[in-house]
């Protein structure tokens, strides 16, 4: 008798997995089922507003771009907000930029406020030297890390940026996190 039950609501069991809850057969080939929108509302790979690279500072928080500019012989870094899109204006003063690799020396780009920005505030940081820009341009990327603070909060960010405008991911993707 327990036998009888055991087998019965097993094959109800496996009857229900089979069918659905509902009664329906909803399954459908891999191929055929619809992908998930990305939960994020960017693309970290995608260029930034200005042409450069992303930085992802915090947790979403906020975001940053690097550009290195041939032309104006510059490395600029610009704030953005949580959509990596809207410029977000600082008290910061200055941020530095700390090429990976031994010997390289850390860079300091100094507040440089765009039109719009409020009394006190900026959402761009630049480095004018000739020299540092043929360097990062001779090199080809820039991998590091790019220090900041909003408000009271100090953020690190990494950077991955290729200047040749290839994608290249040949090294350990890590998230950029505020400094605890």
């Amino acid at each position: 008798m327990v036998r009888l039950s055991l087998i019965s609501g097993l094959a109800v069991g496996i009857a229900i997995s089979v069918v659905g809850c509902n009664g329906s057969n909803d399954y459908k080939p891999a191929n055929q089922v619809k992908k998930a929108p990305p939960l994020n509302e960017h693309d970290h790979d995608a260029k930034g507003p200005h042409g450069g690279s992303i930085i992802e500072l915090g947790e979403e928080e906020y975001h940053a771009e690097i550009v290195v500019d041939h032309d104006s012989e510059s490395v600029a870094v610009y704030v953005l907000g949580k959509d990596a899109k809207t410029p977000e204006q600082v008290t910061a003063t200055e941020v530095s930029v700390a090429p990976a690799g031994e010997g390289k020396e850390s860079l300091t780009l100094k507040a440089a406020p765009q039109q719009g920005d409020a009394e006190g505030k900026t959402s761009k940081f630049e480095l004018k030297n000739e020299d540092v820009v043929h360097a990062l341009l001779k090199e080809g990327m820039l991998h590091g890390k790019l220090r900041i603070t909003i408000g009271d909060k100090p953020y690190i960010g990494d950077i991955d940026y290729h200047l040749d405008g290839s994608d290249h991911h040949d090294h350990d993707e890590k998230k950029a996190d505020a400094v605890k």
